[in-house]
């Protein structure tokens, strides 16, 4: 098959933010790619009055070439294709995430 000419790829635009509530990005304004984002596996735990739970859930993710820290990207955000190019480039390790009611913060 010959190519004529390749279709735009697809990209947004994104501020590193981190991940979460006061999640430590730099704030820089970013043009990110499809293969720049990948998803990560996120335990978080949670409490209500009576007791604690956890629930693993995915966060899509891409890193920061300004401070190297991972930022957040909302998945409402993503077309169905980047998601699933996302996922299957899943990093192996598990990220805990603790939620309070002030918002979320690393352990």
């Amino acid at each position: 098959m010959k190519i004529l000419s390749e279709g735009k790829k697809w990209s947004t635009t994104c501020k590193c933010v981190g991940i979460g509530i006061e999640g430590g990005g730099c704030w820089a304004t970013l043009e990110v790619e499809a293969e720049d984002i990948y998803a990560i596996s996120v335990f978080k735990e949670d409490e209500t009055p009576d007791f604690m739970y956890g629930r693993s859930e995915y966060c899509y993710t891409f890193k920061c070439p300004c401070c190297n820290i991972e930022a957040e990207i909302c998945g409402d955000k993503l077309p169905i294709n980047v998601k699933r190019q996302a996922l299957d480039r899943i990093k192996k390790s598990a990220k805990v995430i603790r939620l309070t009611k002030n918002g979320r913060m690393y352990l």
